[in-house]
């Protein structure tokens, strides 16, 4: 019988059907109102809009023991109720984020800097602490924000931004700028005690500058342009940041850097790092979208990534 049909079931709501429930369990109506925290006339009033939903059966009989009886319809029906509240309750109930036993995989849209800087230490942390959580990298570009919006990507990582309503970020650390140069290169002998060389100097080499998505252009990342020429003839611009400092490793080129970028990179060898404390510092940002504010598995990430990055600071990283 298709319940839909039934003149009384508009009036069932998932109360009476938990009613309903505590009626069949326990085979008493005043016991199953006073469990829901009816009274004697209520829960009266309501068995019948229930009988009256399921077509008039009376559900519980009189039992020669003096109690009562399931009829072969509510007999039916109790097996399907518990697994219908059962179901409901799960649809209400807030998600709980496990991370030792979740097999999750997020996606991160984020630039070379993210996925060399913050990726390595978060791919650590959920080797430690959640070992069946995975991670997928994807370039950072103009349709990033759509991408967030619209569940393709769980979260970023980029510099703060002035965001659309509905997104939100979460400032990481601040990072600082240093120079990259070839570590025999002639200017060095320029370095002054604190071991700085004049920005103005270095604007006069050739240099390398870093390209980045900026919207649905390209941007371009040159902090030394404020201290002398404008890019032009004999300057490499890239957007990879691999090949930004081979190309520095062989030849007279300058490369501004992120702090902690230019130290990564300068381990491998062949590299001197110069700071550029004159530079603005960024704020480094984890990005995502009302959508998965609620995510508890987001949000254990996110406190996460707070923990490992959220005290340091481009000094406390040393040379």
């Amino acid at each position: 019988m298709q319940l839909t049909n039934d003149p009384g079931f508009g009036h069932v709501d998932l109360r009476a059907l938990r009613f309903l429930l505590e009626v069949l369990t326990r085979r008493n109506v005043t016991r199953a109102g006073e469990a829901m925290g009816l009274s004697q006339p209520a829960a009266s009033r309501l068995l019948a809009q229930l009988r009256h939903a399921l077509g008039g059966d009376p559900l519980l009989v009189r039992a020669a023991s003096g109690g009562y009886a399931l009829t072969a319809r509510a007999a039916e029906l109790l097996p399907k109720l518990k697994q219908a509240i059962a179901a409901t309750d799960q649809v209400f109930t807030r998600p709980v984020f496990d991370p030792q036993t979740s097999e999750r995989s997020f996606r991160i849209a984020t630039t070379d800097y993210g996925a060399a800087v913050v990726v390595p230490s978060l791919a650590r942390a959920f080797h430690a602490k959640a070992p069946g959580l995975s991670l997928e990298l994807c370039a950072w570009s103009g349709d990033t924000l759509s991408d967030l919006e619209e569940g393709r990507v769980d979260f970023a990582l980029y510099t703060d931004e002035v965001l659309p309503s509905g997104f939100h970020q979460v400032p990481l650390f601040e990072e600082g700028f240093a120079f990259l140069l070839r570590e025999d290169h002639p200017i060095l002998a320029k370095r002054d005690r604190a071991g700085h060389i004049a920005p103005a100097e270095l604007a006069a080499l050739p240099r390398v500058v870093m390209l980045y998505p900026d919207g649905t252009g390209i941007g371009v990342d040159d902090p030394l342009a404020a201290y002398g020429r404008p890019l032009g003839p004999g300057d490499l611009r890239t957007p990879h940041f691999l090949s930004a400092p081979l190309a520095v490793s062989l030849s007279d080129f300058v490369l501004c850097a992120p702090a902690r970028m230019a130290r990564l990179v300068a381990a491998s060898g062949n590299l001197a790092v110069v700071d550029f404390p004159e530079a603005e510092p960024i704020t480094y940002c984890m990005i995502w979208h009302d959508r998965a504010d609620m995510d508890a598995a987001l949000n254990w990430v996110r406190t996460l990534l707070k923990t490992l990055f959220h005290t340091h600071s481009p000094a406390s990283d040393g040379a």
